[in-house]
């Protein structure tokens, strides 16, 4: 990489982060780095951003369908380079399919269904086990130059991610918020109609739900909307 190219790669780094405080969207911007990736990491053809939560894998980006077939043979098979760099303390995991014995079954299905044959992955800080992958096309294809050059986007990707993660953090407990406040004002409905105490209220809410099979916060919604319990519920 030139001089032009850091330059370029510097603005491009400048962009994102004025769109993150602007009107872009953290998806947006995690979607935009695996397409940078690919553009400047020479040996570079695919790109993802892989996450695990409760033992799953997942992807958060990737940069085009094939990259994202890569990431889903991983979750299938349940190994790969993505997975183990994610789950453990490793900065990356360079490989040639053709030679590989640590992940056979990955290997195997990647040359098979994919043009892909080394796979470059970073472990990266965050909350949830993730790690940014980098996909090539050549046997042993990521130079000095791209290793170093992919650091760089390790680091910038595991502050996407952290932004990420405390924006479904701030979500969801909005959410829980949001449901908490319809399950108080439910039960004061039912206090008031029904002339029962709040832990009875409760009671009934709960019973409902478990009756009908659905969860308790869309029964609570539901008598908030009509002031009753669902019909098949009503005593």
């Amino acid at each position: 990489m030139d001089a032009n190219d850091v330059l370029q790669l510097s603005k491009e780094f400048a962009v994102l982060g004025k769109e993150l405080h602007g009107d872009g969207s953290n998806e947006t911007a995690l979607l935009r780095m695996v397409q940078l990736a690919v553009k400047h990491i020479d040996s570079c053809t695919g790109a993802s951003i892989t996450v695990i939560r409760g033992g799953r894998g997942s992807s958060l980006a990737t940069s085009d369908a094939m990259a994202a077939r890569a990431d889903e043979l991983q979750y299938e098979v349940g190994e790969g380079p993505c997975l183990r760099s994610a789950e453990r303390d490793a900065n990356y995991l360079l490989f040639d399919v053709a030679a590989e014995e640590r992940w056979p079954r990955f290997s195997a299905a990647l040359a098979e269904k994919t043009p892909y044959r080394c796979v470059l992955s970073f472990q990266l800080e965050a909350e949830d086990s993730a790690a940014l992958n980098l996909f090539a096309e050549q046997p042993g294809a990521f130079s000095s130059e791209d290793i170093d050059l992919a650091t760089v986007f390790a680091a910038h990707t595991s502050a996407l991610v952290a932004l990420h993660e405390a924006e479904a953090e701030a979500a969801n407990l909005e959410t829980a918020l949001q449901s908490n406040r319809e399950i108080g004002v439910a039960m004061g409905i039912l206090m008031a109609h029904h002339k029962v105490t709040r832990d009875d209220a409760f009671a009934l809410l709960r019973q409902t739900s478990q009756t009908l099979h659905r969860k308790l916060r869309d029964i609570a919604s539901e008598v908030v909307q009509t002031g009753e319990l669902p019909d098949s519920a009503r005593q």
